[in-house]
């Protein structure tokens, strides 16, 4: 058994909501015990979950392996058992093709079982797993991308709670969940079927002034429908001096393209000291060190009250591969005089200019 839907299991064919966690782990037991708590800790912040409850007999491998498409993060959960199931084999080979594609994040969850034991197939793991070989030694691809997968995954960065740790499985849990969101946040989001090729900078990946002081900005956790996940939003209690920037890579852009940077902002209807403009300046910086800058003034008490707007920065044309550039971005407003509140930074947009108002 593998992973459950966090919307119903008996359904394959629900795709309401495309998940952003797949759980990929094997054992009744595990899943009565361990993932029983983990599932629905993970609903608690929500966050979107998929495992599998259907019995393996009669599962439809392909929509599991589309539900692993969709996913934004994997948690494959080795145990002791883990090797002893082909369907965890197959649907693991499946999560290292999408990690490899740079399409999922991958978390390797080692629950009572060391790391070491998973990354070598040592002991039961590596007795189980010769097993499954031979059983299966008639489809020598399947072994090959089953050992590849085996090889990679348990080498990416993960979490381990040993048989005789000191942790509890509900600490273990938490470190799980902030892993996740964590992950989450700082996973460069494209954008939905309508809004190919919008890329998100959370606001956690800007470098906000004083954003760390609990006296002038604090930070809350929101969903977000245009990423489906929960993020994080810093909202201004009281500054005077005022700069956020961030910056990105065109390489990452389909050149010759028109692009837009725009900041996600909120202001509340209790917004005050917005009376003065702020400045908004877009740099791009060639490989041979030459810089194009735009800059522009707004006024953002126009946009109190309004809920989420986009305050543009500016335009600019995806130059060639060979000629990527690094982008910076940025809003100001030095004054020593001018206390404000109520801003809400949601983070930034890079978006092509024909996908706008679509």
């Amino acid at each position: 058994m593998a992973a459950a839907s966090s919307s119903s299991s008996s359904g394959m064919g629900l795709r309401s909501i495309r998940p952003q966690v797949f759980i990929n782990f094997r054992g009744e037991e595990l899943r009565r015990g361990f993932i029983g708590f983990l599932e629905p800790a993970l609903k608690n912040e929500n966050i979107n979950v998929f495992i599998d409850e259907q019995e393996l007999r009669g599962r439809d491998l392909q929509n599991l392996f589309v539900r692993i498409e969709e996913s934004k993060i994997a948690l494959v959960i080795f145990s002791k058992d883990y090797t002893s199931s082909e369907w965890c084999l197959d649907e693991l080979a499946k999560i290292k093709e999408c990690a490899d594609q740079g399409n999922l994040d991958v978390i390797p969850i080692f629950y009572k079982v060391e790391p070491s034991a998973v990354k070598h197939l040592q002991g039961y793991l590596g007795e189980t797993f010769m097993n499954k070989k031979n059983r299966y030694k008639d489809q020598p691809e399947r072994i090959r991308k089953w050992e590849e997968a085996l090889a990679s995954v348990p080498q990416k960065f993960g979490l381990s709670l040993s048989e005789n740790s000191d942790r509890s499985e509900n600490q273990f849990i938490r470190s799980i969940i902030e892993e996740v969101q964590r992950v989450l946040a700082n996973i460069p989001i494209r954008g939905k079927e309508n809004r190919q090729g919008v890329f998100i900078v959370p606001a956690r990946k800007l470098d906000i002034t004083h954003a760390e002081n609990p006296v002038k900005w604090t930070w809350s956790s929101i969903y977000d429908s245009f990423t489906e996940t929960n993020i994080e939003v810093a909202t201004l209690i009281k500054v005077y001096w005022l700069q956020i920037t961030g910056n990105f890579h065109t390489r990452n852009l389909t050149p010759g393209t028109k692009y837009e940077v725009v900041f996600l902002m909120n202001l509340e209807e209790t917004a005050f000291g917005w009376e003065e403009p702020v400045t908004l300046k877009l740099k791009l910086t060639a490989r041979d060190g030459t810089e194009s800058l735009q800059e522009r003034i707004l006024r953002l008490d126009d946009y109190i009250g309004e809920n989420w707007v986009d305050i543009q920065v500016g335009e600019f044309e995806v130059p060639p591969k060979n000629d990527a550039a690094k982008m910076f971005f940025s809003l100001h407003q030095y004054v020593t005089d001018d206390r404000k509140n109520g801003l809400i930074v949601k983070g930034a947009a890079i978006r092509p200019i024909d996908q706008v108002n679509t």
